[in-house]
This record gives C-alpha cells, structure tokens and sequence, in this order.
C-alpha cells in the first residue's frame, strides 16, 4: 500500500498537505502573517482499516502517524511509516512551475504482524523491510483557481535493510485545493513498479511454504505491481487553516493490483485483486 506525495494513509496526508497549500496563495488570502510565512511543522496521528497485508481480503485497523512542514528551507513530506525531504527551497516563488528533490525512506511492514489468513499465516510473517532513496517532482500552481495546485513525484527506493526486497518506483500526481480558508479537498493517482526481488519477497511462495500453507509453489516476477487512486478532505477546527492549530481529516483510498502480485496464490486464491483503505485523522499545525 503506498501513497507517495499524498500516497500514505489518505487521511494522514491531507493533513501534511491541506494547510501548506494556504501557505503558497497570493492575494486577496495573505499569508505573510501566517503560521506558515516561516518554519512549521505539522504532526498528525489517527487510525486507518486497511487489508492485513498486500492481496488480502481481510480488513484491519491500524494507528498511523504522519509529520510534514518546511524547516530552515528544507520541506519535510509524508510517506507510509517514513517521510521525504525536499531539499530546492522555492516556497517564496508567487505561482507557476516549482521543483521538488530529496531523500526518501519508508518502513514496510507487509506481512510483518497481524496476518488474518491462518492459511497465509502459515507461510510464517516477513521482516520489516527499511525502504530508502530519492525522490524528485514538480508543482504547478494556480491550475484551476488561485489556490490550488498540482503535484507529481517519482519516489525511487531500495531495500537497505538486507531483506532481499528490492527496488521499487512509485510515480504519483496529486491535486489539491481549498474550498474555504477552513475547508480544503483533493485526490491522488498512482502506480507502483517492483523488481523480481520485491516480488520474490512479498509474493512468491516457496516449497517448504507449499508444504506448511497447502498453497502452490509461486515464483514472482517484477513489473507493475498496482495501480492506485484516492480522495480526501481535511477542515480546520477554527475555520482558518493560517493561524494553525487542530484540523481533521477523511479519506478513502483503493489499490488495484497487477502481474505477480495479482497472480500469487497469496493473493488470486486467498484474497483480492481490490485494495481499500479508509482512516480518519487529527492534526496540529504549529
């Protein structure tokens, strides 16, 4: 499950994301007084029901975090259990076209706790895999209104955690505006490309875990591994996102997966091809 740029949980990424966009409007909304006319940060924390593991048709819920702002020049990103950093400053710019560029790291935790298959369960659960590299994208402001704005990003992350997880590519566009000073709303598209050994890890099934489950054996492949959309609305609880403070958050997000990681036993016989994810958050904007 990822949501890269507004790719994590819906719901925690709004928050990391509605309230900055006030922070980049020109007149008649001014932001020079604002809590966002120098550093800020932005922590948010809720709960999101979401399938045990990638291909599974079984829901759970989860606490999840999420941090964002801008600190001495340095934009700070959410991501699924880690974060970006944008390190081109260009929060002064008044509109048009800006550039993002940064470090990635993220912790994946598929099948690592909380498997509700006893057949899957059987396979026995993966390590927690520590996803690292870099991201890179642009923004284009003022698309539709004054207001909003129009994101794309490409994450590029390695397994550094000597899992054997491999490589993944995750490109994702993201739009976002707001409705009121109090009220902002957007989406997010997406797809995720994997190597065989992310493939191998998360998807294969081997013949000592054929024997334990009663699955077949199942040799992954890399390729397109899912293709993602989600919507989410966030409301300040003082009806102005400037001077900061508490907001909260809904959002929905659906996941459909691809090649192996469609095909593998894990998911064609034991689950769904068809992710969902619904959460609800809170945030503090300091």
């Amino acid at each position: 499950m990822t949501i890269s740029a507004i790719r994590a949980l819906a719901a925690l990424s709004i928050l990391t994301a509605a309230a900055p966009a006030w922070a980049e409007e020109s007149p008649p909304i001014s932001t020079e007084n604002s809590v966002f006319s120098g550093d800020f940060l932005i922590v948010g924390a809720g709960v999101a029901v979401m399938p045990s593991y990638e291909g599974s048709d079984d829901l759970v819920a989860i606490p999840a975090a999420a941090v964002a702002g801008r600190v001495r020049g340095i934009g700070i990103n959410a991501r699924a259990a880690g974060l970006a950093l944008d390190l081109i400053d260009d929060s002064d710019r008044a509109g048009g076209l800006g550039f993002t560029l940064g470090p990635v790291v993220r912790y994946r935790m598929n099948r690592s706790s909380r498997i509700a298959d006893e057949v899957v369960a059987r396979l026995g659960k993966l390590k927690g895999v520590v996803e690292a590299g870099v991201t890179a994208g642009f923004e284009v402001k003022h698309v539709l209104n004054p207001y909003d704005s129009l994101s794309f990003s490409v994450d590029l992350r390695w397994d550094v955690s000597g899992r054997g997880s491999g490589m993944i590519v995750a490109p994702g566009l993201s739009y976002l505006t707001p409705l009121s000073k109090g009220v902002a709303m957007g989406g997010a598209v997406g797809m995720n490309f994997i190597d065989d050994g992310y493939a191998n890890y998360n998807f294969s099934i081997s013949p000592g875990g054929s024997q334990a489950s009663g699955l077949p054996t199942y040799r992954a492949r890399g390729g397109l591994k899912d293709v993602n959309a989600g919507a989410f609305t966030a409301f300040d609880l003082n009806g102005n996102f400037l001077d900061g403070g508490p907001a909260i958050a809904l959002g929905a997000y659906y996941s459909r997966l691809f090649g192996s990681a469609a095909e593998s036993p894990i998911t064609a016989l034991r689950g769904r091809r068809g992710q969902l994810i619904f959460g609800a958050a809170v945030g503090y904007t300091f």
